[in-house]
């Protein structure tokens, strides 16, 4: 009886707590997986990679991150999955393409060799291609063609040679050079935005109705946006908010010992990200998809993109007053990122939830509000238009890109997205319609008349925007009129277009999705009483 309850609190334990696939150690002509790294740049808990008792090991913080997990992440693997199915003919091209930058040691490595394509199996198969953006890629990037359009969409440029470029002047020599067969070498462009812009700057073809390919979109463009708003001029590149840094001086290896040399700043490798929803998919998924996180480090994570979303996105203020049996409410939403909120690819979307309530509390208007899946209730469209006033519960306020084809119709499909039907996603401080790259990352839809998206009385590039609520309520009594904003990193209207088809994949994904409910994050929550 012992040994039988024995055995099921075991099974029941590790049920729970799953083991984590150890950090790849293997070596090509070209990379060293990120289990090498380790070795030597770990903190020991006393002056190495420590400040104020935080431990700053830069692979604790990465390989939680959305960048560790590029490879792994099963909602991407599903959408190449859905796409390739799709487009049968193409889907070499298709998996090349994605994996460039999502699994971008195995794409050069493969590139090196002569190979002309690498597919998602081979990622599958090996530990060091699925270790997603790891050490040894971004540290070896050339800063030959930083910030031109060869090194967008996976353009970087990796040369045989095994040179690791660093932040800081005068690196140490001997421990990487025998340890891991690397030449240290000092380059500021490990500093700058464009080293970021090789991966997160990317165009895509799209097809026309006989599958042919039509042209080029701009699917996703945080560092153009960045650079048509006012961070660049201020000296603010990415890294000062995905890659948080100390300005303590920081001993940042173990080898060799006594080590004197410290270094400010120094960069924290969080690579923070608003990806709350599938980074708790990830945690709760880590032996099926083989991540080499623990839990509790995916926990870390988790909490950073819940602070970068809650804390440093937006601002929101509203500004109600009640005049007989009419309140007007406006919502400010102000941009405090250095691109448009939300960026990057355009499944993301963020809303205004408003709602005013009487003295007891019940609900006499409502717009934004959502469902268990996470579905906007009450909305009539396939989409929602930018509105500027807003009267009926039905008119919601949702800043996205919409996708259309060569035909001006909504699409889904990567390949068919030829364009925006939508784009009010919220630029950034100082984003102007002069700019030389405007016509890259417009406004497009109604935003473009709206006078007050990003738009004040000294003209454009003020980053917010103004909604104004108008409802009708009894001339006498208490109301409260409160709104918040909310942020969702793909719509279940999306999900469940893909799992429309049928493949490993999308199914493998679609499991872990229905044990994860895709709740929008509340980033910010207004509330204030009018009479």
């Amino acid at each position: 009886m012992f040994r039988i309850s024995a055995f099921l609190l075991l099974l029941s334990f590790s049920a729970v707590i799953l083991p984590q696939a150890p950090l790849p150690t293997a070596d090509t002509t070209l990379f060293a997986g990120s289990g090498k790294c380790i070795a030597c740049h770990i903190s020991n808990k006393a002056g190495v990679l420590m400040t104020y008792g935080e431990s700053l090991t830069p692979t604790n913080h990465w390989k939680s991150s959305m960048m560790a997990n590029a490879s792994k992440d099963p909602f991407w693997r599903a959408v190449v999955s859905e796409e390739t199915k799709k487009f049968p003919e193409l889907a070499k091209m298709i998996e090349t393409t994605c994996t460039r930058c999502h699994s971008p040691m195995g794409n050069a490595q493969s590139k090196y060799e002569g190979k002309e394509h690498f597919s998602l199996a081979e990622v599958k198969e090996n530990s060091l291609w699925n270790d997603g953006v790891s050490c040894t890629l971004c540290h070896q990037i050339q800063p030959a063609n930083m910030g031109q359009q060869s090194s967008y969409s996976g353009g970087f440029e990796i040369k045989p040679g095994r040179v690791i470029f660093g932040p800081y002047p005068n690196p140490l020599q001997g421990p990487m050079r025998n340890t891991i067969r690397f030449e240290a070498e000092y380059s500021p462009h490990m500093s700058n935005a464009e080293i970021c812009a090789t991966c997160h700057t990317l165009f895509t073809p799209y097809l026309d109705d006989d599958k042919k390919i039509a042209g080029i979109f701009a699917e996703q463009t945080p560092y153009i946006e960045w650079k048509n708003s006012s961070y660049p001029a201020a000296g603010t590149p990415c890294q000062s908010c995905h890659m948080p840094p100390t300005t303590d001086s920081i001993d940042i290896s173990t080898t060799p010992p006594p080590h004197k040399v410290k270094h400010s700043p120094f960069w924290r490798h969080t690579f923070v990200g608003p990806n709350v929803w599938i980074g708790k998919i990830l945690r709760d998924n880590i032996q099926q998809l083989k991540a080499t996180s623990s839990a509790e480090l995916f926990d870390s994570t988790i909490n950073r993109a819940n602070l970068l979303l809650t804390e440093k996105s937006i601002n929101l203020e509203i500004f109600p007053e009640k005049k007989g049996d009419i309140i007007t409410t406006k919502v400010k939403i102000e941009n405090l990122a250095g691109h448009k909120i939300p960026t990057g690819i355009p499944y993301r979307r963020m809303w205004i939830h408003y709602t005013v309530k009487d003295a007891n509390g019940n609900i006499v208007f409502e717009s934004g509000g959502w469902d268990d899946a996470g579905k906007i209730k009450d909305t009539k469209e396939i989409y929602q238009d930018h509105y500027d006033l807003i009267t009926e519960p039905s008119q919601v306020q949702v800043y996205e890109g919409i996708f259309q084809d060569v035909n001006r119709k909504q699409t889904y499909t990567l390949l068919r997205a030829a364009s925006y039907i939508k784009d009010n996603r919220i630029p950034p401080a100082g984003f102007k319609s002069n700019h030389v790259s405007y016509d890259t990352v417009k406004i497009v839809g109604a935003a473009v008349n709206d006078p007050d998206f990003n738009k004040g009385k000294n003209g454009e590039g003020t980053g917010s925007d103004f909604v104004t609520y108008k409802t009708r309520v009894n001339a006498t009594g208490e109301y409260t009129v409160s709104a918040e904003v909310l942020y969702q990193s793909a719509t279940p209207e999306l999900v469940e277009y893909v799992y429309k088809s049928d493949t490993e994949e999308i199914n493998e994904f679609y499991e872990m999705y229905k044990r994860s409910p895709n709740t929008p994050v509340i980033m910010k929550a207004a509330i204030a009483k009018v009479q």
